[in-house]
């Protein structure tokens, strides 16, 4: 939650993980952390500091929108290609 209010409230770099990053990055295995502690040192290890606000902004629209928990629209995802759970999700479609 810090994070958040660094990165909305002051402008600062910043990326925090919620239920939609935790979902999304797993899902393109961006990350393998079992908690979103864990998820969150991945991610800001994998993605330069200046792209953190960012990412955690897209990847939240991004759970919300396609990479959802119920019924994900993997066939409507730019990012198909690149993701292995979305591949096998429409592999066994």
């Amino acid at each position: 939650m810090a994070n958040v209010i660094l990165s909305q409230a002051f402008g600062q770099d910043a990326l925090a993980v919620d239920t939609h990053v935790f979902r999304v990055s797993h899902r393109l295995e961006l990350a393998r952390g079992k908690t979103p502690l864990a998820t969150e040192q991945e991610l800001l290890q994998a993605i330069p500091r200046s792209k953190w606000s960012r990412a955690h902004q897209w990847l939240i629209r991004h759970g919300r929108r396609v990479c959802r928990a119920q019924r994900p629209r993997c066939g409507e995802c730019s990012l198909l290609v690149y993701c292995p759970a979305g591949l096998a999700e429409e592999a066994g479609a």
